[in-house]
C-alpha cells in the first residue's frame, strides 16, 4: 500500500466501525422487548403450572423426535476426526471407510434403545426452573433436559452402545488401527478411538437432543401442535 495513503485508510476504517456496532445494537432492541413481554406474561402462572406446561410440551417434542430418530438411516454419527489422521499415520488405506461402515451399523442397532431410554429418563425429570427454560429460545427446554438428564442417560446407554460396537466389529477395527499407528496414534488424537464406546455413546445422545431441539423449535413457532391446553397456552405466550 502507498505510504501516503496508509494514514487515510486507517482513519476511514476507524470511522466505519462504530456504524456497524450501532446497527447491531438497534436490531437487538425488538428481541429484548419481546423477551421482556413474554417474561411478564409468564409471571401470571405459578412455577408448578409453568413446569407442568413445559414438560407436557417437551414430552410432545420428544415423542415426535424419537419417532423420527428410529427411522432407518435417520441417526447418523460422524466418525472421530482423528480417524483419517491415524489412518494416514498407520499407512492402512481403507480403514477409515471400514470403520465408518461399522460405526453406522452400531448406531442403527442402538437407535431404538436410545429412543426408549430418552423417553423413560424424561419421565423422571423434575423441572425446577421452567421460566428460564421457556424464555431461552429457541430450544431452552431441550438444553435444560440435556443438562439434567444427560449423565443418567449416558450411564444407562453406555452398556448398550458397548454391545452394539462390539457386535459391529468396530472395537476390533479401532484396536487394530491404533496398533498399526503405534506411537503416532496419540499424536494424531487417538484418544477418541481408544474409547470408541464413549465416543459413540456421546454422539448418539447429542444427536437425540438435536432431533428434539428441532421439534421444540417447531412447537414454539406453532403451539397449536400441542394438545394439552396448559402447554398450548404457555407456549403461545413465548411464540417466536
Amino acid at each position: 500500500m502507498n505510504l501516503f495513503l496508509r494514514p487515510f485508510f486507517f482513519c476511514a476504517a476507524a470511522a466505519v466501525a462504530p456504524v456497524a456496532f450501532a446497527a447491531d445494537t438497534t436490531s437487538a432492541t425488538p428481541a429484548t422487548s419481546v423477551a421482556s413481554s413474554a417474561a411478564s406474561a409468564l409471571a401470571a402462572f405459578s412455577n408448578s403450572d409453568l413446569a407442568a406446561g413445559l414438560k407436557s410440551g417437551l414430552g410432545t417434542a420428544l415423542e415426535t423426535a424419537m419417532g423420527k430418530l428410529v427411522q432407518p438411516g435417520a441417526l447418523k454419527v460422524s466418525p472421530p476426526k482423528a480417524l483419517e489422521k491415524i489412518e494416514a499415520a498407520s499407512g492402512s488405506a481403507g480403514q477409515a471407510d471400514s470403520m465408518t461402515s461399522a460405526l453406522n451399523a452400531a448406531v442403527a442397532k442402538v437407535a431404538p434403545e436410545a429412543a426408549e431410554l430418552m423417553r423413560t429418563t424424561f419421565k423422571d425429570v423434575t423441572i425446577t426452573d421452567a421460566k428460564a427454560a421457556l424464555l431461552n429460545a429457541p430450544a431452552g427446554g431441550t438444553q435444560y433436559l440435556q443438562k439434567t438428564m444427560g449423565a443418567t442417560l449416558r450411564a444407562k446407554l453406555l452398556p448398550l452402545v458397548k454391545t452394539a460396537v462390539t457386535s459391529s466389529g468396530m472395537e476390533d477395527k479401532a484396536k487394530s488401527l491404533l496398533a498399526s499407528a503405534g506411537p503416532l496414534a496419540s499424536m494424531a488424537g487417538g484418544k477418541s478411538l481408544s474409547d470408541i464406546d464413549g465416543y459413540v455413546c456421546d454422539q448418539v445422545i447429542a444427536q437425540g437432543f438435536k432431533f428434539m431441539s428441532k421439534e421444540e423449535g417447531a412447537i414454539r413457532a406453532n403451539p397449536s401442535l400441542l394438545t394439552n391446553p396448559l402447554a398450548q397456552k404457555i407456549f403461545g405466550l413465548i411464540k417466536k
